[in-house]
């Protein structure tokens, strides 16, 4: 499995995120919305949303979207 958290740094929901990354058991790769275009428009190509924070999900080829700062904690804290 690879997650990837598709965020931007004044986004306080994000923040929330991003503060629980450092004690989550898996790594999780950080793609800035506000600094990477291509990461924008890879989200609402998937989703046809541009909400942060976003959680990418893949296993193999399957992907998964989750949104809200809450449920992408509590997920990630049971990893």
């Amino acid at each position: 499995m690879k997650y990837a958290l598709y965020y931007y740094d004044s986004c306080p929901f994000c923040q929330r995120v991003l503060r629980v990354l450092p004690n989550v058991n898996v790594p999780v790769e950080k793609r800035n919305v506000a600094q990477h275009a291509h990461f924008r428009n890879e989200q609402y190509a998937a989703t046809h949303r541009t909400t942060v924070p976003c959680l990418l999900i893949e296993d193999g080829d399957q992907q998964q979207w989750m949104f809200e700062s809450a449920d992408i904690i509590r997920y990630l804290q049971t990893l």
